[in-house]
């Protein structure tokens, strides 16, 4: 009886079921691929080697410029190349399983490094490109400067002025509290009615209101300093969130609105003024998620429409105004560890409830996963990515869409693909592309397709022209 009962058990389908003729059929009818993965090999190995040679001639060295459209292009290019090497390799056109699935993970892998290969660019290069302003370095690029762009005939009283920084920290998206000291110089050509002191202008909280800390005074030059605290309100960007970089700066201005003033930067107060030594920053400096890069002094001039009250709008002149910037890099660790491990678990159950999904009855009755079941689970993923989701932009505090915003929004489309592919199974209309195999060429696509989304959404966003 034993052997009976076994014997009337349906034996499994395996989803590699395919007889020696339906072997050779699709190997005859797929007899282009092999060489079409040849080519594109050829191709793309040969254009990345120019590619990096070009790279190399123009900046001489590969982290000159990380974000520039090349390096996304020889990333492309690299993956392009992995890609079709598997094709070569594992003969995916003879329509086995191994060679299948082989080509499948092959395939992921290649773009899983391409991605890996972007973030680590994006992460790992230095980027001096986000001063307010033109960056002072000496007194020579001051005095440049102000030839430049102090009208004929004007003569400025230059008030040397300097800053240092004890604290910062990101209330939102975008508010920032600082504290800190500044000072400056009044020497003999100063004139005595001018009214000392400083404004901070992107202050929203007591941007006039600082504590006198010290007063003194040599050779006939007085320096007053004053400890300051207030919130600055500015556009920060986080379009690249988390490998983003902010530049938190000092707006300063003289309190005297009447007289022709410009404040420059008090080189002298500093031991080293390269933007890398951090000049004007505490040593013991508390950064809360982020790494300074650099710091230092920029003029500016800034168009305004109104002459603030002091005479008519046709007799007023633009002098050049002073920043304070520091540079700051965002440590990305914590939040990618926050985010894409969450999406990378949600991925990974879209995929196993993909690869369950089957119209084969012995399969299901295995697997007893059903139509509904699919649903059920799959509302539940997404109820757990929106929650995510709406966590990560009250954290962001962002306007527009950030760059990790993006892996939500690839999972919603994903869910949504889970769920109807498991209704097209369940339906009695076959559609050949999922019911061939019993689901296979879905389940085969699903990490390709998602990481290749995932590549193409990060090239876009840091490498494009």
């Amino acid at each position: 009886m034993a052997e009976s009962s076994a014997e009337q058990e349906p034996e499994p389908v395996v989803r590699d079921e395919q007889t020696a003729e339906q072997a050779a059929a699709l190997a005859k009818k797929w007899h282009l691929v092999r060489p079409a993965a040849i080519a594109i090999l050829a191709i793309s190995a040969a254009a990345l080697v120019v590619l990096l040679a070009l790279y190399l001639r123009s900046y001489g060295a590969f982290d000159a410029a990380p974000d520039s459209p090349q390096i996304g292009l020889a990333i492309l290019l690299g993956a392009l190349a992995l890609m079709a090497l598997a094709v070569i390799v594992f003969r995916p056109e003879r329509g086995s399983l191994r060679a299948l699935v082989s080509t499948s993970a092959a395939w992921s892998a290649a773009l899983l490094l391409a991605v890996i290969a972007a973030w680590l660019a994006i992460a790992t290069f230095e980027r001096q490109d986000h001063w307010h302003g033109a960056p002072m370095l000496s007194q020579a690029d001051v005095d440049a400067y102000l030839a430049a762009h102090v009208p004929a005939g004007v003569e400025p009283i230059l008030i040397p002025t300097g800053v240092l920084l004890k604290s910062l920290e990101f209330l939102n998206g975008d508010n920032v509290q600082v504290t800190g000291y500044a000072w400056q110089r009044f020497g003999p050509e100063i004139p005595d009615d001018l009214i000392r002191g400083l404004v901070l202008a992107e202050g929203t909280r007591d941007p006039f209101k600082q504590t006198e800390a010290y007063r003194y005074e040599k050779d006939g030059i007085e320096t007053v300093g004053w400890y300051f605290e207030t919130v600055l309100r500015q556009p920060f960007e986080y379009a690249e969130f988390p490998f983003d970089e902010q530049d938190v700066w000092l707006r300063l201005w003289s309190r005297d609105f009447a007289a022709s003033t410009v404040l420059v930067p008090d080189f002298a107060s500093y031991t080293l003024i390269d933007p890398k030594a951090l000049p004007g920053l505490e040593k013991e400096f508390v950064y809360s998620g982020w790494t300074p890069i650099y710091s230092g002094f920029t003029l500016s001039v800034q168009p305004y429409t109104t002459t603030f009250g002091i005479g008519t709008a046709d007799a007023r002149i633009a002098l050049p105004e002073m920043y304070f910037n520091l540079i700051v890099d965002r440590n990305f660790i914590g939040p990618f560890f926050e985010h894409f491990v969450f999406a990378l678990a949600v991925a990974i159950l879209l995929f196993g409830l993909m690869a369950l999904t089957t119209d084969d009855e012995a399969l299901k009755a295995r697997f007893q996963l059903t139509t509904a079941g699919v649903l059920g689970a799959s509302s539940g993923l997404l109820f757990a990515v929106i929650l995510k989701h709406n966590q990560l932009r009250n954290s962001v505090g962002s306007n527009g869409v950030s760059y990790i915003e993006l892996i939500p929004i690839i999972l919603y489309g994903v869910i949504v693909v889970v769920v109807v592919n498991a209704i097209v199974l369940a339906s009695p209309f076959k559609l050949k592309v999922v019911h061939r195999r019993s689901n296979l060429v879905p389940v085969l696509a699903y990490w390709p397709t998602l990481l290749g989304l995932l590549l193409i959404a990060t090239l876009i966003v840091f490498f494009r022209p």
